[in-house]
């Protein structure tokens, strides 16, 4: 009984770990290295996935981040990706009004030299001096290798 008990153990362990580190690799697949706003100058290597991340509270909100890459073909938009900030929600999706987590702008590097990629956010639209206050842009300087 005790030896099925410490294999059964020991089996789990090796599955877990193995789901584990197959998350790791589909998540660095998909984002390459994050870059958040703590170092807005970057460097990377030509053929290298990354993505720049920024804080989102939702669409609900008011949140509309976009993005914008001079000069052109030194970087390739991949795409953009929100993902929530606790499980329940990227599980089950956001409850009215909910919505908040960390927007993700996935780039490869093409060719070598550098860009400047600007991540803005029209806050509700920039429809008024208020919302217009609490927009906002952050920009990166990468350069490819």
């Amino acid at each position: 009984m005790r030896r099925v008990l410490s294999w059964s153990l020991a089996v789990a362990i090796l599955l877990a770990a193995a789901v584990w580190g197959g998350l790791t690799l589909r998540e660095r697949a998909t984002f390459g290295t994050k870059i958040n706003e703590e170092d807005l100058t970057v460097e990377v290597d030509e053929g290298d996935r990354f993505s720049l991340a920024v804080p989102d509270r939702g669409a609900s909100v008011g949140d509309a981040w976009s993005a914008a890459a001079t000069p052109d073909g030194i970087v390739a938009a991949v795409e953009d990706r929100k993902v929530m900030s606790n499980v329940w929600d990227r599980v089950f999706g956001p409850e009215a009004g909910g919505g908040a987590g960390t927007r993700y702008f996935i780039y490869t590097a093409e060719t070598p030299g550098t860009v400047r990629v600007t991540l803005a956010n029209c806050f509700q639209g920039c429809r008024d001096d208020d919302s217009r206050g609490l927009s906002r842009e952050v920009t990166w300087t990468v350069t490819v290798g």
